[in-house]
Order: C-alpha cells, then sequence, then structure tokens
C-alpha cells in the first residue's frame, strides 16, 4: 500500500518510546497511520481497564497526594500546574506529574517525596513481579525528568503481591502492593535512551515505514495494535507456525531464506520431532493419525466424563481468602458418555454474587461420581481441582479422588498422535476442531472463547448488572461451556473411528 508522506516529526511519549523499541514500524504506524491498527478487543480493553483501576487504587499508598488533573491532551497546562505543585514541598507525592524534554513528554504516575525531600519515581503496574520491559519504561520517565532539571533519587515499581490473602472490606494496600527498586538497572540503561531516541527519529523523518520483517517483535513484548495490517498476505503456512520453534530456528531459516513451511528441505537441521512432523504433513499435503490414539480412547470405560471449566482471575480480589490474580471457577460442562451409548449433559453456573468456589465444587461432586473417565482438553481443569481441595480442605478428599487415575488429557493425546495441516501449528480445540470435526464450530454464538466468557461472568456479577442482561448473559455462557464438551465428545468421536492415516487429506471417517 501507498504511505503518506509525514509533515513533521510528532512529540514522542513513553508510550511510543516503548512503542519503538519494540517494533520501528510500530512506532511509525503508530505516529502516522493509526486507523491501520487492529479493533481493540473486549479482553484487551478490560486489562487496560483494569491497569487504570490499580493505577488509582496505587495513589492511595500516599494520602495527600496532589493530582495533576489536566487531560493529557492539554500537556503544557499539565506541566505548567506540576510545576507549581512541585514548590509545595508539603504534599508527600504529585500524581500523573507532567513533563517535556528532548520532545518527550510523560506523565508519572507518583512522584514522591522521601524524608530528606528528595523525589522518588514510582510506576504503578497490575502485574505482579517487574518484567525487563518495565526497565525501559521508568528510565525515560528520568531521562526526561533528569533533562527538566528534577533530579531523581531512585526509580521503583510498584505491582501487585501475588502473596496477598483479601480479609474482605477495604484492602491493606501496603500489603496488596509491592514496592520495587529498579535504580540500577534504569541507570544502566539511561545512556542509551538519546541513541534510541535518535534512531527513532530518524525512521520517522522517512516518507514510509521501515521494512520490518514480521516475527517475534510482533507479539513480545506486547501483541502489537498492527498485528494483522503486517500480517496481511502471509502466506497459508509461515513458520512461525512450526509449534515451540525457538528463535535459533527461526533465525536459521530466515538465513536460509525460508518463510513457509513448504520450503523447508527435509532433513533441516534444528527440528524436533514435532516440527518434522508438522513439516512432513505440510509439505505432502498430508493428515497424520496413529493408530494408538483410537486404541486408547476405544478402551476407555463407560461412563465417560467429558469436562470443562470456565474461570476468572481478578487483578483485585474480591472474595475473602483469594490473591491478586487468582484463578476463580464458576462454571462446568460435562457431557456424559452412558454404558447403552446415551449421552447425557450436566452443567453448572453460578448465580449469586458470592465466592462461586463451594457451589462449584458440591455440585462437581454429584455429577462426576465415584467411576468413569474424565476426559479434559488440557491439565487446567485437573490443576483447579487441585486448587479447590487446597482451598476447601472439607471437601479435600473427595476432589482428591477425582485426580486419582480418572484424568484423560485429550490435549495430549492429540498432540502426540494426531496432526492436520489445517491446524496451522495449534493443538488448541479451537484449532483442531474445524480440521477435524467440519461443521461444528463456535461462530453461532455470542460467546466464542474463554476470555469473553470471563468477561461476561465480571459483567454479570456486577451489582449494577439489570436482571435482563443478567439472564441474556447467563444463557450466553451456559451455550458455549455446553458447545466446549459436546466439541470434546464429537472430536473423541471421529478420533476413535478414523482409519490410521500417514497419507493424503481425506477427511477423517
Amino acid at each position: 500500500m501507498s504511505y503518506t508522506m509525514p509533515a513533521e516529526i510528532p512529540l514522542l511519549s513513553k508510550s511510543r518510546f516503548l512503542a519503538g523499541l519494540q517494533c520501528p514500524k510500530r512506532l511509525y504506524l503508530e505516529c502516522f497511520h493509526a486507523d491501520l491498527a487492529d479493533k481493540i478487543s473486549l479482553a484487551e480493553q478490560a486489562k487496560l481497564d483494569m491497569g487504570t483501576r490499580v493505577g488509582e487504587l496505587g495513589r492511595d499508598l500516599y494520602p495527600g497526594a496532589t493530582l495533576i488533573a489536566d487531560p493529557y491532551f492539554r500537556h503544557e497546562d499539565a506541566v505548567a500546574t506540576t510545576v507549581s505543585a512541585l514548590s509545595d514541598r508539603s504534599a508527600p507525592a504529585i500524581c500523573e506529574a507532567a513533563f517535556l524534554h528532548d520532545d518527550v513528554r510523560i506523565r508519572v504516575d507518583i512522584l514522591a517525596r522521601a524524608a530528606n525531600g528528595e523525589l522518588d519515581l514510582i510506576e504503578v503496574k497490575s502485574g505482579t513481579s517487574v518484567k525487563n520491559e518495565h526497565v525501559p519504561d521508568v528510565a525515560v520517565q528520568i531521562y526526561v525528568l533528569n533533562g527538566s532539571g528534577v533530579p531523581v533519587r531512585k526509580g521503583c515499581l510498584v505491582h501487585l503481591n501475588r502473596e496477598y490473602v483479601y480479609q474482605g472490606a477495604d484492602y491493606e494496600l501496603d500489603e496488596l502492593f509491592q514496592v520495587e527498586d529498579i535504580t540500577d538497572d534504569v541507570n544502566h540503561l539511561l545512556p542509551a535512551i538519546p541513541s534510541a531516541l535518535e534512531e527513532m527519529r530518524r525512521h520517522l523523518c522517512q516518507p514510509e515505514p521501515p521494512q520490518v520483517k514480521p516475527g517475534r517483535q510482533c507479539t513480545s513484548p506486547y501483541l502489537c495494535q498492527f498485528y494483522g495490517h503486517c500480517h496481511v498476505g502471509d502466506s497459508e503456512h509461515p513458520v512461525t507456525q512450526l509449534p515451540r520453534a525457538s528463535q535459533y530456528l527461526l533465525d536459521a531459516l530466515d538465513e536460509a531464506g525460508i518463510e513457509d513451511i513448504r520450503d523447508i528441505p527435509d532433513g533441516f537441521p534444528g527440528l524436533n520431532a514435532t516440527q518434522r512432523l508438522v513439516r512432513d504433513c505440510v509439505v505432502g499435503n498430508r493428515v497424520h493419525l496413529d493408530q494408538e490414539l483410537a486404541k486408547v480412547l476405544g478402551q476407555l470405560e463407560r461412563p465417560i466424563h467429558f469436562l470443562d471449566f470456565e474461570t476468572f482471575n481478578p487483578a483485585l480480589p474480591l472474595y475473602v481468602g483469594t490473591r491478586p490474580y487468582q484463578v476463580i471457577p464458576f462454571q462446568w460442562s460435562c457431557h456424559i458418555l452412558t454404558g447403552d451409548g446415551s449421552l447425557l449433559h450436566r452443567e453448572f453456573l453460578h448465580g449469586g454474587l458470592d465466592d462461586p468456589r463451594e457451589a462449584f465444587a458440591r455440585s462437581l461432586l454429584d455429577a462426576l461420581g465415584g467411576r468413569g473417565p474424565i476426559v479434559t482438553y488440557s491439565t487446567f481443569e485437573a490443576t483447579r481441582i487441585k486448587e479447590l481441595a487446597r482451598d476447601l480442605p472439607h471437601l479435600a478428599e473427595p476432589l482428591g479422588d477425582l485426580l486419582e487415575g480418572r484424568i484423560v488429557d485429550l490435549l495430549q493425546l492429540v498432540r502426540r498422535y494426531c496432526y492436520h495441516p489445517e491446524f496451522h501449528g495449534s493443538f488448541s480445540l479451537k484449532s483442531v476442531l474445524p480440521a477435524l470435526v467440519p461443521g461444528l464450530g463456535y461462530g453461532d454464538l455470542d460467546i466464542s472463547d474463554g476470555d469473553q466468557a470471563s468477561l461476561a461472568y465480571s459483567e454479570m456479577i456486577q451489582p449494577q448488572t439489570t436482571s435482563e442482561r443478567r439472564r441474556w448473559l447467563r444463557d450466553c455462557l451456559l451455550a458455549y461451556c455446553k458447545r466446549d464438551t459436546e466439541a470434546m465428545v464429537r472430536l473423541s468421536e471421529a478420533l476413535e473411528q478414523s482409519k490410521p492415516q500417514t497419507y493424503g487429506r481425506a477427511p477423517l471417517q
């Protein structure tokens, strides 16, 4: 496509600086062609909203702090307000302080005064640890502060404490948050910032964005908002679809000029067994189905329980005894294949605003009974059952019994014994199902993935949600979870009844 010549280099910001570090093309598009960005998903927006909520809560660590309330689009006004606030040494901290230096604009989450009057920069994150990408985040802010004549004693990151246990009522902020000093790491990076800014501006002076091949930088450390734009025209089987491909392998393929799996020569070094199988299936346009898979499934004794959970993991704990981001199961679906061949369905979705785990666990135990394999797709359900046994000690024994030789992980069986070119490198149920069970999918549902289910439940339990909206969300959740276990049933049937294949592309019979 053609691009419009930039009229002038825009001011940078902290977020644009971080975008430029991830990929210069991302920075260019963000500055001049923001309309090409992918539509933000509801899940991504929810993460942003939670980040804002945690950031606001973090301010309460400094009671009496001055808030710079000027909006972001009036940065000059915010800078003037900040200068005035800095002269008032009685305030323990300034929140959303604004600065401009070297054509870089920033807003500081918290600028806190130490006992001796020196200033500490506090960046608040909604995660539970310091990550590598947080260091340049803090470093560019300190660079701007230093250049603005506002020396900083240290740079700190505030994040949620994964070990904090909620006791009810208001959060105990000193325990909910952890403060980590990352000054040494920041100081190590500071000298490199001017040259990094210069390089970014060099790209922004050009009439077209820099030519950057899609790669790991498209998703790391963050999913680029221009992912869809940059991947238009990708081959059907790019080498990035090789399962668990290391950067070393991707670099070797790139050096050899290989972008498509179909172009990988036989015997190319560095491929593991699974990757070789994927390569062979794609090159030969064939399905691999080992006879062992049908044998394992055929030996399962009835009743067979096909089980799926839905969960959510609120950053800020909602229930007494839970921690930040603790996974809370709220819904299950179970299709039961009985001895006479009939298929039954049972389900549970917590309807109250209270902690769902007790009711979830008791209903689950009742549905699964004391015998019969429990088929899941991944270890997710088994892990949740272990956690329920830990958190509900009075139910620990029967919950533990569910894990004693009853769990059958269909994902591991598919990963080990089956591959179809239409998996496109993924063994997720959403990828495997349309390839092996054509016609059964999620396109007709209002909720079609786990992230949407989590958001729906989060909305459903809000006191302000209307009863009509709550009923609609409940119906959508029940339909989605039921489809997941129905999909597992149909997938198992297809795999059990299919003949082993080592070539061809015929549909499974």
